[in-house]
């Protein structure tokens, strides 16, 4: 995953569909900010947890019953079937197992959240390479 988050702003820099440079690196700008909140936010959701967990194991329960009750919308979206939806609306009764499927969902949300903001950036630059062309072309008189 590393990879990604240092590949994208480089990429950025070599995409002949992104313009002029100026234009490149603002895209890259953006897709390394991208990728830095992403990152940080799974790093330290996972170090917090781990040290939650070691440290005070009753205050991880109150965590994972929270989680559960948000949770119980996604479940709701999934029709309230499956063990995935079960485990969402009460993940204290299914243990651990409720409490790790609750954070990599969480994880998961917060990978396709990154996935889908990169490509809206890409998207974003990629048409304003576009204008910038076709502005190019046009004499003033």
């Amino acid at each position: 995953m590393t990879s990604v988050y240092l590949a994208s702003p480089v990429y950025s820099m070599i995409d002949g569909s992104k313009g002029s440079m100026t234009n490149r690196m603002e895209c890259a700008k953006e897709h390394a900010k991208n990728n830095f909140v992403c990152a940080t936010k799974l790093s330290l959701a996972g170090a917090g947890a781990t040290v939650l967990a070691y440290t005070k194991p009753n205050f991880a329960v109150k965590i994972a019953k929270f989680i559960g009750q948000n949770a119980g919308k996604l479940a709701a979206k999934l029709g309230g079937k499956g063990l995935a939806a079960k485990i969402l609306k009460n993940p204290t009764k299914f243990g651990a197992a409720g409490i790790v499927a609750a954070g990599a969902l969480w994880a998961l949300n917060t990978i396709c959240k990154h996935t889908y903001k990169s490509g809206q950036i890409d998207q974003k630059y990629t048409d304003a390479a576009r204008i910038e062309s076709q502005t190019k072309n046009v004499v003033l008189a």
